[in-house]
């Protein structure tokens, strides 16, 4: 499993990539519809500041291990084109 490391330098450059912004409260939305981003394991919002993307996936998680383990122990998605061109830009 390969992590892309998200930078305070790359973090918007990233957001873009996957058609994501943030608010006025620096919480992730989705660029189309303003909607914010939950974490599917902390069920919390993500913040600019505290956040990854799974490997080999679209999926954004807040910045906690226990998001990371359960993604390990339930599995992966399949690679999403978003995820591969993010990797392109290493």
């Amino acid at each position: 499993m390969e992590y892309i490391q998200i930078t305070e330098s790359n973090r918007y450059v990233v957001l873009e990539l996957f058609s994501k912004s943030t608010d006025k409260d620096e919480v992730i939305i989705k660029e189309r519809t303003g909607k914010r981003i939950v974490c599917p394991y902390t069920k919390q919002n993500i913040s600019i500041k505290n956040f990854s993307i799974l490997p080999e996936t679209a999926t954004f998680v807040n910045n906690k291990s226990y998001s990371f383990a359960e993604h390990i122990v339930f599995g992966r998605k399949k690679k999403s084109a978003k995820y591969k061109k993010m990797e392109a830009l290493k």
